[in-house]
């Protein structure tokens, strides 16, 4: 029982486009930080540097709401991950295992430090890029519905009123040509006055206003 109840929660919330956008930004505020802190070792910190930079472009990419910021930022997303595993592979065991003897206490800290940020950073990043491709699939769902639900009411409407656009067009040319005086009552009305009085005056012989 509390297994399903688990298990829908997490599906409910894999389903939930804003909670999944709202974790991945707290995954970049966790990046930001580990940079911040790694980037305060003597040297190897160029990595982290770098990190910090795409972790701040993400956060102006989800505020700008663009689409090709947000493809620039899974492209340098995956360099990221490629340039932690190879920065893993070249320096880890190097500071890992540097001398004591030849450095001082703080200057070994500050590399252990940096390589222990580097590995959570590393370890977010890996989580927040699931995440990405998440949000990446819900967006594409969720604009597919769209245009199909739009196409299929618009070939609702034209099927149920397929001349109802053609007979406004034709009233609305009408009224242009008549001038609207047919549905101008005062000026229908003087209309009608003045050929009253023009087939009263004809009727007695006098000559009408009109001919004057």
């Amino acid at each position: 029982m509390l297994y399903s109840s688990l298990r829908t929660r997490i599906l409910s919330w894999l389903r939930d486009y804003d909670k999944i956008q709202a974790s991945a930004v707290i995954l970049i505020y966790i990046q930001i930080g580990c940079a911040l802190l790694g980037s305060l070792a003597a040297i190897y910190n160029g990595v982290l540097l770098i990190n910090l930079a795409i972790a701040l472009f993400a956060l102006v990419a989800i505020e700008s709401n663009s689409q090709s910021l947000g493809r620039t930022y899974a492209v340098l997303l995956f360099s990221a991950i490629l340039l932690d595993i190879l920065w893993f592979v070249l320096f880890s065991y190097q500071i890992w295992n540097i001398s004591s003897e030849k450095y001082g206490t703080l200057f070994i800290f500050s590399l252990r430090l940096a390589l222990s940020m580097q590995i959570v950073g590393f370890s977010v990043r890996l989580a927040s890029s699931l995440l990405w491709i998440q949000i990446y699939r819900l967006g594409v769902l969720w604009v597919d519905n769209a245009v199909s639900q739009e196409a299929d009411f618009d070939l609702r409407s034209r099927f149920l009123n397929p001349s109802t656009p053609a007979i406004i067009g034709q009233i609305s040319d009408s009224d242009g040509i008549l001038g609207g005086s047919i549905y101008d009552p005062p000026y229908y009305s003087s209309l009608v006055e003045d050929a009253q009085d023009k087939g009263y005056a004809d009727e007695v012989g006098y000559p009408s206003s009109a001919c004057i």
